[in-house]
């Protein structure tokens, strides 16, 4: 018994430090209106019809890190940005990421309206 604990504790301990870093790069839920889906992963962000199973657009948000060199005294992964929320207003598509910034985008064509 004290041998299976022993491998339960190590198997946990092993499997930590991946899902630490699988977490950072979690993507916002996608969700649906009016039979159009809007999703994201990493630093892309677009539109599916559902109905012809097209996408209508995408787009990339631009990453912090090409605005300037990596700091190579932090992992490079925790200094990617990464968009961590979608929302929905009217017929703007609000994006935020894990840089602190917003992006509207018009939610029909994925065209920039404004970034804070």
């Amino acid at each position: 018994m004290r041998c299976k604990t022993l491998y339960f504790v190590f198997f946990l301990f092993a499997i930590l430090p991946i899902s630490s870093v699988l977490g950072k790069i979690g993507d916002p839920p996608p969700f649906t209106k009016d039979n159009i889906s809007y999703q994201s992963h990493r630093h892309t962000v677009w539109a599916t019809d559902l109905r012809s199973k097209k996408v209508l657009w995408k787009t990339t948000i631009p990453m912090h890190r090409y605005n300037g060199p990596f700091d190579p005294n932090l992992e490079r992964d925790i200094q990617w940005s990464i968009i961590t929320s979608l929302k929905l207003k009217g017929k703007v598509l609000g994006v935020k990421n894990s840089k602190g910034e917003s992006f509207d985008f018009d939610s029909l064509t994925g065209t920039l309206i404004k970034k804070k």
